[in-house]
């Protein structure tokens, strides 16, 4: 049965630096949506761009504000504080929703449903890359973080506006992370995520040098959110030294995605890349988990 309903009224979110031809697809998009227009505002957060983001966002109707501090969270908070909505919908400047991506979200709540992870779909160049295979079958892996962790993140996520009035907003010290730690904090909390496949974004998965970047902020993240646990440095550095090892080939083989032998020991030494620049962000970090452990 279709339990859609289409007076619930929307605040999309979006967090941009720089990145104005993406934003600008996103927009058409968003603008394309078969939800009604009275229903629903965007909010485009410019995290302190160096492009111009007031020439894209004035060919559209949306709200343009302004988060001088840095961070995709820092920037999502700024457009919570603006928002309307009654359910407040995430996604990235550089993904592309499907025409009924608002009214799908909507439709999959229900009054025991709080969080929505939406279905992140990705897209590859025209000669695609073995990074970015690995970046499509490790990263925003929804429906299994979901399923296994009850965490989500913010390229394709509803939640209702009580949520953050529950458990407050995103955290504003992770680079990376910080929607996978307030979502863990949310369902830890008893709000209910649940995963929607027909809430679909497109997404494009990760050439080599834009992935390296994400692992690294995802290895800086890592030791804040640790340390945020009170984990021994024992513990950390511990982990840090075991994930020195390469990935295990064997993993990379069950998934039958090089259709050479060749290609998978590619697909291999990408993983074991990643590996480094995840430990190398890991490294940099370090000096915080020094200066915790002796101010305590």
């Amino acid at each position: 049965m279709d339990n859609r309903d289409n007076s619930i009224f929307v605040s999309v979110i979006i967090p941009v630096y720089n990145d104005t031809e993406n934003l600008k697809k996103c927009l058409q998009a968003l603008a394309g949506q078969n939800y009604p227009q009275s229903l629903f505002e965007i909010i485009v957060v410019d995290n302190n761009s160096t492009e111009d983001i007031k020439t894209i966002t004035e060919q559209f109707s949306v709200k343009l504000a302004t988060e001088t501090n840095p961070g995709s969270y820092s920037a999502r908070n700024r457009g919570i504080a603006l928002a309307k909505g009654q359910i407040l919908a995430f996604i990235d400047s550089d993904c592309l929703p499907i025409e009924q991506w608002i009214a799908n979200g909507v439709a999959a709540f229900n009054s025991e449903v709080d969080l929505v992870g939406g279905n992140v779909v990705f897209t590859f160049s025209a000669h695609k890359t073995f990074a970015e295979v690995y970046d499509s079958i490790t990263n925003m892996q929804i429906k299994k973080n979901i399923a296994n962790r009850k965490v989500c993140k913010t390229a394709n996520l509803f939640v209702k506006k009580y949520v953050f009035d529950a458990v407050g907003l995103f955290p504003t010290y992770l680079k990376s992370g910080g929607d996978v730690i307030w979502t863990k904090k949310a369902t830890e909390a008893n709000f209910n995520l649940i995963y929607s496949s027909e809430a679909k974004v497109f997404h494009p998965a990760r050439k080599l040098l834009p992935l390296l970047k994400k692992q690294y902020r995802v290895g800086k993240g890592q030791v804040d959110i640790w340390l945020d646990r009170d984990e021994s440095s024992i513990k950390i550095l511990s982990k840090i030294i075991n994930d020195i090892r390469p990935p295990s080939f064997s993993k990379i083989a069950d998934k039958n995605i090089g259709e050479t032998k060749i290609e998978t020991i590619l697909l291999w030494l990408t993983g074991w890349m990643c590996k480094i620049a995840t430990n190398t962000g890991r490294i940099n970090n370090l000096e915080r988990l020094f200066k915790s452990k002796i101010q305590n």
